[in-house]
């Protein structure tokens, strides 16, 4: 259709582009779980460990403005991804010897997170 309005949304090229960048933020999530068999990746002092959720936090505000292009994991990866990285999470954090109002308080960020982005996906599929 080309242009649909006159918003900076409003338009095929601008949806193209945006799909490109949510396919590229999910790229990346899916790039840190996608060893199934090692979990190093994922621990909190490591790259991924790091940037998943900011990555996913990202995507979620992206996909939460419900604009057209925005694309968005299933459900059933996300829950996949909370659970995985909630318990590598919980095996590996206290190697860091962090404090336990640090510890709570991130994990807490970490499941909201990665809960908000299963809502989203839940919304999205119905």
């Amino acid at each position: 259709m080309g242009t649909w309005g006159p918003g900076n949304f409003d338009d095929d090229t601008v949806a193209d582009g945006l799909s490109a960048i949510t396919d590229d933020l999910i790229a990346k999530i899916a790039e840190v779980f996608a060893d199934e068999d090692d979990d190093t990746e994922l621990q909190p002092d490591e790259w991924g460990g790091s940037m998943a959720p900011a990555w996913l936090e990202i995507l979620t505000d992206i996909a939460s403005a419900g604009r057209v292009g925005a694309t968005f994991p299933s459900r059933s990866t996300l829950e996949g991804w909370r659970d995985r990285y909630v318990r590598v999470w919980d095996e590996y954090i206290d190697e860091l010897e962090p404090d336990d109002d640090y510890r709570i308080d991130r994990r807490q960020v970490i499941v909201s997170t990665f809960d908000r982005a299963v809502s989203l996906a839940r919304e999205r599929e119905s």
